[in-house]
């Protein structure tokens, strides 16, 4: 299975998430590990700065993961998209750089 997952930005009040494009370009092809994607209640930064403008980056908890399974006879692909909502927790106090 090959999975493809998009990162998604919902600012604090908002109801939806904001249309941003791709953020982290991201595949998993069959034999990867899924697992380490991050978990609902999970904290998240991505830095995207290397990209130049290219592609946003923020932090936030993620709020949701949403997989969609497309299956034919012998190929399977999964898309993943993960919310990541904004918060006013404390970054640096969640670990020591």
């Amino acid at each position: 299975m090959n999975y493809y997952v998009d990162y998604q930005y919902l600012p604090k009040g908002a109801s939806r998430p904001i249309d941003n494009g791709e953020v982290v370009p991201l595949d998993i092809t069959a034999g990867g590990d899924p697992s380490l994607l991050p978990n609902v209640g999970d904290y998240v930064h991505i830095d995207n700065s290397l990209f130049k403008g290219a592609r946003v980056g923020f932090s936030g908890k993620v709020r949701s993961r949403y997989f969609r399974y497309l299956c034919a006879e012998d190929l399977a692909n999964c898309a993943v998209t993960i919310v990541v909502e904004q918060t006013d927790d404390d970054f640096g106090a969640l670990v020591k750089e």
